[in-house]
């Protein structure tokens, strides 16, 4: 009898905690839609917001440094306030000189192309006609076409206009966070401790030790990689080098597909600029190596362990921020996803999401079968 009683608790046990599962999955699908309209709508706001909160991540050694030295808190919001403003009139006059350039060049790259493109389909047309019997017309004009190209670099080049135009609000979101920057795990331990929040604080010295690390050390590795783009593209004499350099590093944000997209372009300029695949192979070759070198073997021991995302995540991370935010949201999907599998670890309910994003199965835990 008490056996049967023993496995009827246990029945009404399940039963009263199924509800509240049900409950908590149904609360979280909703939070998940709620947050993503509110950034949907109010991305004008949050973009230069974000970006302003990784800015102040990057400069806080800078600025912890200055006041470990006696030097008072607007010697150090005076330093960030210098190197930020400089950074954002960078880009614009790099971003300026490659529109000015594309519009000067236009013609002569269009011209190049639809004879590159007369040529392939020529030879691509007589190939077909040896191998099934018949002639095959082929409409790359319609896919890839000196429009679709133009369309393409100018939709890059318009987002990143749109953030550089939002210059002037992350400035400012960059002084009050840095004001207020030196206070604020204080603040947070603070505050936590009063709400009995202890999980909330492992949340907080774990997104400190890991998404910020791999922000410092990413954005070091992509100027080099920018950088390094820049000098070889110089020194073959590609058009628009610059700007590829520049984009080299937006595109280091990106895993997996960064690398790619950013050696791809400079290829295809390089292709129709000297009319040489030969030419543009060895450009190619070269950008490979380098970056594989700072990507595959400098940065990986500079950056130790890591973020342990699954490249599906990151995929859809990279879709789901780019629909959001643009270019923005492409350049902060990763982290931003970091941050978010950081903080679901931390909590059973949510535990079991962060697992399926990691990269890598859980070890068992000592003891455990």
């Amino acid at each position: 009898m008490g056996a049967k009683l023993g496995n009827a608790g246990r029945g009404i046990l399940l039963l009263m905690e199924s509800p509240k599962r049900g409950t908590h999955v149904a609360t979280l699908v909703l939070t998940v839609i709620a947050v993503t309209a509110v950034c949907y709508l109010l991305s004008s706001i949050l973009i230069p917001f974000v970006l302003a909160a990784f800015l102040t991540v990057l400069f806080r050694p800078a600025v912890s440094w200055l006041r470990s030295k006696g030097a008072p808190t607007f010697v150090g919001l005076l330093v960030v306030l210098v190197i930020a403003t400089a950074a954002v009139w960078g880009l614009s006059v790099i971003v300026s000189f490659g529109v000015d350039s594309a519009i000067e060049k236009a013609p002569e790259y269009s011209q190049k192309v639809k004879v590159m493109f007369t040529e392939f389909q020529r030879v691509a047309g007589r190939t077909a006609a040896q191998v099934f019997g018949r002639p095959t017309v082929l409409k790359l004009e319609q896919i890839l076409g000196p429009e679709n190209a133009v369309s393409f670099a100018t939709g890059f080049i318009g987002s990143a206009m749109s953030i550089i135009s939002d210059g002037a609000l992350v400035l400012l979101f960059l002084v009050f966070m840095t004001l207020g920057g030196e206070q604020f795990p204080g603040k947070m331990s603070a505050a936590l401790a009063a709400a009995h929040a202890p999980d909330l604080a492992k949340v907080y010295a774990s997104v400190n030790n890991k998404v910020l690390k791999y922000l410092r050390i990413k954005t070091l590795f992509n100027l080099i990689n920018g950088l390094v783009m820049y000098t070889v593209l110089a020194l073959f004499g590609v058009d628009f080098a610059p700007v590829l350099g520049l984009l080299a590093f937006l595109f280091s944000y990106l895993p997996n597909v960064g690398s790619l997209i950013s050696t791809v372009i400079p290829g295809m300029i390089a292709l129709v600029q000297f009319e040489s695949l030969p030419q543009a192979l060895l450009i190619v070759g070269i950008l490979v190596v380098l970056q594989n070198i700072v990507g595959n073997v400098l940065e990986p021991r500079a950056m130790g362990s890591s973020l342990d995302l699954s490249p599906t995540v990151v995929l859809f991370s990279l879709v789901f921020w780019g629909w959001m935010w643009g270019l923005a949201g492409m350049v902060l999907s990763v982290p931003i996803m970091a941050i978010l599998k950081t903080v679901m670890e931390q909590f059973p309910t949510t535990r079991p999401i962060a697992i399926l994003m990691a990269n890598k199965a859980p070890q068992p835990e000592s003891g455990k079968a």
